[in-house]
């Protein structure tokens, strides 16, 4: 836990999606093309 330590405890909880995201998301391809679908979807 101490590398969390300079996140704010607003943003917290987003920076551990984002953890998340990325451990359960293994390409970099699988990545962009969920992010696109992101982008043309507007969420």
């Amino acid at each position: 836990m101490r590398k969390f330590n300079r996140i704010p405890k607003a943003h917290f909880e987003l920076y551990l999606k984002g953890c998340e995201w990325r451990f359960n998301t293994p390409s970099k391809k699988q990545k962009s093309i969920i992010i696109k679908q992101m982008v043309k979807s507007k969420i």
